[in-house]
């Protein structure tokens, strides 16, 4: 009897954490259908009018252009850089390897406003002006670790016996990396890109450092009006943001779970 109270107890508290996370997501997203623009919950009624208006504003439509340009860059980036590194820390024994993977975890440590300022003070020394190349720089820069750590632990548990018996079948190492290796981390790598487009999509401590008038990105525009008047067309752009970060990984999975079956099938 204890017990079961016990593990009762502990779901009803997760599930009150749980919703107070959700709940107010669940508020912006109701209200951005809501046609009063003093917004009110339960809404009165339901209506499309700010998303008109949202895609109206060439302000809003130019930061999602920017924030989802340098949000797949760092994503191809950090899947190819990190694939590469992984496959040199995991298959190959150097110096001071240890020491590396903590320099290269270095970003996961250090707090964004900290990036942020070192980089645009790197940045004005070396006469780089602000553009978007700056931000898919640095952005890929934060979500590198994470992408690496992804394909790094695939690489750990990759079968290297499938590697050694198609080079003994007369594959040279590039032809082994496209048919045998990369097949099979091909999910890990996915899953590494889409974590680093969905942590350069929302990321602002740092960007709000490297942004110019025409590469500001979603968050910043967020931040900026709610600092100035929350207006509704800002609750549409917050359930946008919203539907990125969950719809996305959610096809990923899919696809991810397509190439295991596939794998596991060839």
């Amino acid at each position: 009897m204890k017990r079961e109270w016990n593990w009762q107890a502990i779901k009803g508290v997760s599930l009150l954490i749980y919703l107070s996370m959700l709940i107010p997501l669940a508020v912006i997203v109701i209200n951005s259908f809501n046609p009063q623009r003093i917004a009110g919950f339960p809404p009165e009624g339901l209506s499309l009018v700010w998303y008109a208006r949202f895609f109206d504003n060439d302000m809003f439509i130019s930061a999602v252009v920017v924030s989802v340009k340098v949000g797949i860059v760092s994503a191809l980036l950090c899947g190819a850089i990190a694939t590469v590194t992984a496959m040199g820390f995991v298959r190959k024994q150097f110096p001071l390897k240890k020491g590396l993977v903590i320099v290269l975890l270095t970003p996961m440590l250090v707090p964004p406003v900290i990036i942020g300022v070192a980089a645009t003070v790197f940045f004005v020394e070396i006469g780089w002006s602000r553009s978007i190349w700056w931000i898919i720089v640095m952005h890929t820069l934060i979500a590198l670790p994470y992408a690496f750590l992804i394909v790094r632990s695939r690489l750990f548990l990759f079968n290297t016996t499938l590697e050694d018996a198609a080079m003994t079948l007369g594959a040279d190492r590039i032809t082994t990396f496209r048919e045998v290796t990369f097949p099979i981390i091909a999910p890990a790598i996915l899953t590494a890109m889409v974590l680093a487009f969905v942590i350069s999509f929302g990321e602002f401590t740092a960007t709000q450092f490297w942004v110019a008038r025409e590469t500001t990105t979603v968050p910043i525009v967020i931040y900026s009006m709610a600092r100035t008047l929350i207006t509704p067309e800002v609750n549409v752009l917050a359930t946008l943001v919203l539907v990125v970060t969950i719809v996305i990984p959610l096809v990923a999975l899919v696809v991810q779970r397509r190439l295991s079956v596939q794998n596991t099938d060839a």
